[in-house]
C-alpha cells in the first residue's frame, strides 16, 4: 500500500512539473480594447521559407488585464527549439522546452502587437527575437511576425487565431 501511494505521488509530481503554467502577461492598452480579447484563443503560425510552424494559444479572463499564452514551435527538421534562458529557468514558466511564453502584448482598438521570449533558432544556433502584429476581427485575430537576430531578419510569416470560448 505504501509503495503504491509513493508511486502515485511520484506520477502526480511528474505530471505537475511537465505542465507548468505559463507566466501571466499584463496587457497594455485601454480597458475596452483589452475586454475585447476576453476568452480562450487557439491557432497556428507558419513560415513559408523555413517551413517552421506551430500552435498558439492564450486565455484572458473577463475583467482581467493579464493573459496566459504560449507558442509551441515545430522545426521541420526535427531539431529542438529552445529558450535562450537556461533550461532550469525556462522550466519555471513553460510546460516544455519547445513552448515559448508570450512576453509582451499591447492592444489598441483592433490591433495587437507583442513579443515572444528570446529563443535559440535551430537554423542558425543563435538567439533570436520575434515580434508579432495582428488585427482583431470579432472572434478572429490574424497577422504577421518577424524573427530577427543581430538586426537581421531571419524569418517572416503569418499567424491566425480563433476564439474558442468567451
Amino acid at each position: 500500500m505504501r509503495r503504491a501511494l509513493i508511486g502515485s505521488f511520484a506520477i502526480v509530481a511528474l505530471i505537475g512539473c511537465r505542465t507548468a503554467p505559463s507566466m501571466p502577461v499584463q496587457l497594455q492598452g485601454d480597458p475596452r480594447s483589452i475586454a475585447g480579447l476576453a476568452g480562450s484563443w487557439a491557432g497556428e503560425y507558419w513560415n513559408g521559407a523555413g517551413g517552421r510552424g506551430g500552435s498558439l494559444s492564450f486565455s484572458l479572463r473577463s475583467g482581467s488585464d493579464s493573459l496566459f499564452g504560449d507558442v509551441t514551435m515545430v522545426d521541420p527538421r526535427g531539431q529542438p527549439v529552445r529558450s535562450a534562458d537556461p533550461s532550469s529557468v525556462h522550466a519555471m514558466h513553460a510546460g516544455s522546452a519547445q513552448q515559448l511564453r508570450i512576453d509582451f502584448v499591447a492592444v489598441r482598438a483592433d490591433s495587437v502587437r507583442g513579443t515572444l521570449e528570446p529563443y535559440i533558432s535551430p537554423d542558425c544556433e543563435c538567439s533570436v527575437n520575434t515580434v508579432f502584429f495582428g488585427q482583431v476581427r470579432s472572434d478572429k485575430i490574424a497577422g504577421t511576425f518577424q524573427t530577427r537576430s543581430a538586426g537581421r531578419i531571419r524569418a517572416e510569416g503569418s499567424w491566425e487565431m480563433r476564439r474558442v470560448n468567451k
